[in-house]
């Protein structure tokens, strides 16, 4: 693929961006308007459903620009598993999910955060916390086992940090701000607060607050991680903006 076409769809997909959220703002005054009339229902809601991006059927362009953009870049992309198409539709993805923004800016994490909150909700209806880590840490033991006998055999307790928060797509593809502070402690933003703010301005998530997600999920299933693990972890109170730190304590 030539740098030209290259260049022209990176460009086709910033102006998809950039139109999508000047239009983000009319989006309140179209819904009232189209409530006077049911032709103009039909058709706001027909754009309102329609999330194509004009960039279907061109994965494979989308593809080999990336892979030409991280060369260039001297980045490192392992496609031996995959192909120049199916990261192209991983990137359209992307797009469609940054266009879906009328109601709030959507973001790449938030079916894994919807996921996650419903089962948190649901396990405080049912006072079933304590059931939820565990079964959590059910579908991580054999990972953290298997680190935790590296660490033994090595010393370096801070492969249990990246266990935790590096090796795993599960995590990175919820949060996408973490930061190593040492080579014994971490800082990451809850990735909970943007969609329960935006779920419970329409009553879905209410019986929830941040600091129950954080106090009665995330603490205690990296407590149980570090018990397998055989280390010792401190994870902070939730910050006011919503910051997490894990740090490795003797």
């Amino acid at each position: 693929m030539n740098k030209l076409i290259f260049v022209s769809t990176v460009a086709s997909v910033l102006f998809v961006l950039a139109s999508s959220a000047a239009l983000a703002g009319s989006h309140n005054a179209a819904i009232r308007e189209a409530m006077k009339d049911p032709k103009k229902m039909e058709a706001f809601m027909a754009d309102r459903l329609d999330h194509k991006t004009g960039l279907e059927g061109k994965e494979a362009e989308l593809g080999q620009g990336i892979v030409a953009l991280v060369q260039e870049l001297d980045g490192k992309l392992d496609l031996s598993k995959s192909s120049d198409e199916a990261l192209g539709h991983y990137i359209l993805m992307a797009v469609k999910t940054m266009n879906h923004n009328s109601s709030y800016q959507h973001e790449f994490n938030d079916a894994l955060v919807k996921l996650h909150l419903t089962a948190v909700s649901f396990a405080k209806e049912t006072d079933m916390y304590d059931q939820l880590v565990e079964n959590d840490v059910k579908t991580t033991e054999y990972m953290m086992k298997r680190i935790g006998n590296a660490i033994k055999m090595t010393g370096r307790e801070d492969f249990a940090l990246m266990a935790i928060f590096e090796q795993t797509t599960c995590f990175f593809q919820l949060v996408d701000d973490l930061q190593w502070n040492s080579p014994t402690s971490i800082t990451y933003t809850t990735p909970f607060s943007r969609v329960m703010e935006a779920s419970q301005k329409v009553g879905i998530f209410e019986n929830l607050t941040e600091e129950e997600v954080h106090n009665n999920y995330t603490i205690p299933r990296y407590m149980a991680y570090a018990e397998i693990m055989g280390v010792n972890l401190d994870v902070s109170p939730l910050g006011a903006k919503g910051e997490i730190t894990v740090s490795l304590i003797d």
